[in-house]
């Protein structure tokens, strides 16, 4: 059964999209989203300063939202999405604390919890190289030894979101994707088979309902989200520009703390974390003792150390037939796709799984075996 204010939360984020910090404004005064429909003819009693201009609430229109909403609200309930209103016991504390325009309501599907006592984001370009992959494997194997509960939040995107997931993953470490659109879809859906296992160790969050589409914007905006809900955001590469670097700053700007893995001067993927680094946006670090210095985390005593497993050798069938292309002989990763036929983004992004499972191995030259 869905309660008033998951009903009330819903309809408000539709009817005031793109105006989100006055909404979150008018929400302190209010109490709760319940009270503002409740009062929707009359705010000025709730917010005597409040801009009808604004926040005029139009009755019939209030009353489609709200049908929009319930539907909403059933489609959640019928497949297993929780939905976080900012009074739930679930909702991401620090996110409520940092983001002025933090969302009134989360759409959630997975076990991970929201408020763990560690959980560092790592976001980075689309376009990884092997040293980027190779420093983000580094680092999730090492936390993984002190801190087996640690959260990985990323934004499932190509590049270090994905490979920071599936390291996440391979370490038995919980991991969250922020998603840029509702949770009827999945974008790109090359990721499709590591957000199934992230479902069972971890989650995918949005603040978007459902047919809303993977545009441009979305991306940007829901870059304060993965900022606001960590203790720390680490950035490994990143090109001049791109969507790491705002959310690095976003996160400055909440006052929490931004790491950098740096790269050679000549790297261009990592022209914007070497930048943050020379202008104290972001701390440096080389290893995953680096940000246990810098977040002053405990280092707890383990007598034995802890050894990820691999995962279950099932392969999905685009896994199975570019697994069949590799042998102990290094093949071209051109070759790769003209045999196997699929697009490029799905071979890379296999190929990337596979290696991930150690079950393939990348050489230089874009050159793939067996290992």
């Amino acid at each position: 059964m869905n309660s008033s204010e998951q009903i009330s939360s819903i309809a408000l984020t539709m009817m005031f999209s793109g105006r989100g910090k006055q909404l979150r404004q008018l929400y302190q005064r209010a109490g709760s989203a319940t009270t503002i429909i409740e009062h929707a003819d009359r705010l000025h009693e709730i917010a005597p300063d409040i801009n009808l201009n604004v926040f005029s609430i139009d009755t019939a229109l209030l009353a489609t939202y709200l049908a929009k909403a319930q539907t909403e609200a059933q489609f959640a309930a019928d497949h297993g999405i929780s939905i976080l209103t900012l009074d739930s016991p679930r909702y991401p504390s620090r996110l409520r604390e940092v983001c002025p325009d933090a969302p009134l309501a989360l759409y959630y599907r997975g076990n991970a919890d929201l408020n763990a006592t560690h959980i560092l984001s790592i976001v980075g370009t689309r376009r990884s190289t092997d040293y980027g992959r190779h420093m983000v494997q580094t680092i999730c194997a090492e936390l993984a030894r002190w801190y087996p509960d640690l959260l990985i939040v990323s934004g499932l995107a190509y590049g270090t979101d994905i490979n920071a997931h599936r390291a996440a993953l391979y370490n038995q470490l919980p991991t969250v994707g922020v998603l840029a659109h509702g949770l009827d879809t999945l974008y790109p859906s090359t990721h499709r088979n590591t957000a199934a296992r992230m479902l069972t160790s971890g989650g995918l969050l949005t603040e978007y309902p459902t047919s809303t589409r993977p545009d441009g914007p979305n991306f940007l905006h829901r870059n304060r989200l993965i900022a606001g809900i960590s203790e720390a955001t680490l950035v490994v590469e990143s090109r001049e520009r791109g969507g790491s670097l705002t959310t690095a700053r976003i996160a400055n700007e909440y006052g929490l703390s931004v790491m950098a893995c740096p790269g050679r001067a000549t790297d261009e993927a990592s022209v914007g974390c070497n930048r943050l680094i020379h202008n104290n946006g972001a701390a440096l670090v080389t290893s995953a003792a680096d940000i246990v210095r810098t977040l002053c985390w405990q280092v707890p005593h383990l007598d034995t150390p802890v050894t990820p497993n691999l995962f279950e050798n099932n392969l999905s069938s685009e896994e199975q037939i570019v697994y069949k292309q590799l042998s102990n002989e290094p093949r071209h990763f051109a070759d790769i796709v003209s045999a196997t036929q699929l697009p490029v983004p799905t071979v890379l992004s296999t190929l990337s799984e596979l290696e991930f499972r150690k079950l393939a191995l990348q050489l230089p030259g874009s050159k793939w075996r067996l290992p």
